[in-house]
């Protein structure tokens, strides 16, 4: 039984960690595009041929 729940706290920490990396990868993101995450083709940044929408 103890090798069962420390198996369970490994996951437990594991999926943690897993969470808050993935919610820094968000931060990081919004706040290097200004907190646009969607290429908006419209948009100067987003659309480098200067065509826009097709």
């Amino acid at each position: 039984m103890a090798l069962m729940q420390w198996w369970g706290w490994l996951i437990l920490i594991a999926a943690v960690v897993a969470v808050g990396v993935g919610v820094l990868l968000v931060v990081q993101a919004r706040r290097r595009t200004g907190g646009v995450i969607i290429a908006d083709p419209d948009h100067p940044a987003d659309d480098p041929d200067g065509e826009g929408r097709r």
